[in-house]
């Protein structure tokens, strides 16, 4: 997704994106950020959208940047946040460079290297990497493909159970998940609202975040509702529930 696709979204930002801090019921980030502050430690927020996760840093941490390549959502999360004096904002394309600030003691990037270019990718993950000191730590989300695929056959049994043919069941359940169908299995690539995005295995995350100086020091789901993947999902979807990957990195 391009910086100018954000705009709309900036203004109507609970009805077109996904709010992690909304659906984190277990307050998995929240307690991460609570782990890491300190009064007199630097946090950058990357990706920061309109700065969900702002006040709890602004808690905990004596500095905090937050950074977004959208003007639009900069300004929203600004305008929102205003009377937290430590807070500085700042532009930042992942794909060009890192935050305009020094290596931060903790960096918070949620759902920011889902790009579809595996050059760009690798890109943004030397930036990450750039933007937290040695002995530092990163909490990344990042879509799960095994929660990705789990939803498609949940759909596919939800059209077995509607008495839909075996063959038409399957087609429907999978039909167009991206433009190049062989992306899924070749790069995790499938369709997000017509974007196609980044979805992460968790060995994936391990083996990319070791290429990038970072230890691995966990990776846990942040699960959500069934209804964040479908309208009015029946009553008897429930558990396993879909999920983004948390994990959380330390640079080395």
């Amino acid at each position: 997704m391009e910086p100018g696709d954000w705009k709309q979204a900036a203004g109507d930002y609970e009805g077109e994106v996904l709010s992690v801090f909304e659906n984190d019921h277990k307050g998995k980030v929240a307690t991460l950020i609570k782990r890491f502050g300190h009064k007199d430690a630097l946090a950058i927020d990357i990706g920061c959208g309109v700065g969900k996760f702002l006040p709890l840093l602004a808690r905990h941490f004596g500095e905090v940047h937050a950074c977004d390549y959208s003007i639009a959502m900069l300004e929203n999360a600004r305008n929102r946040h205003a009377h937290l004096r430590q807070l500085t904002f700042g532009t930042c394309d992942m794909r060009q460079a890192p935050p305009n600030v020094p290596p931060a003691d903790f960096v918070l990037c949620v759902n920011v290297i889902i790009t579809a270019s595996l050059s760009e990718r690798e890109l943004m993950w030397k930036n990450l990497s750039l933007s937290v000191r040695t002995g530092g730590h990163v909490a990344i989300v990042l879509p799960a493909l095994e929660s990705a695929l789990l939803a498609r056959h949940r759909l596919v049994e939800w059209n077995l159970r509607d008495k839909q043919p075996p063959e038409k069941a399957l087609q429907t359940g999978f039909s167009k998940p991206v433009s190049d169908g062989s992306r899924i299995a070749r790069e995790g690539i499938l369709d997000c609202g017509e974007v196609p995005t980044k979805h992460y295995l968790k060995p994936e995350i391990t083996a990319t975040a070791s290429r990038f100086h970072f230890n691995e020091l966990g990776i846990e789901k942040i699960e959500y509702p069934w209804n964040t993947e479908f309208h009015a999902p029946p009553r008897w979807m429930q558990d396993p529930f879909p999920w983004d990957w948390l994990a959380v990195l330390k640079k080395i």
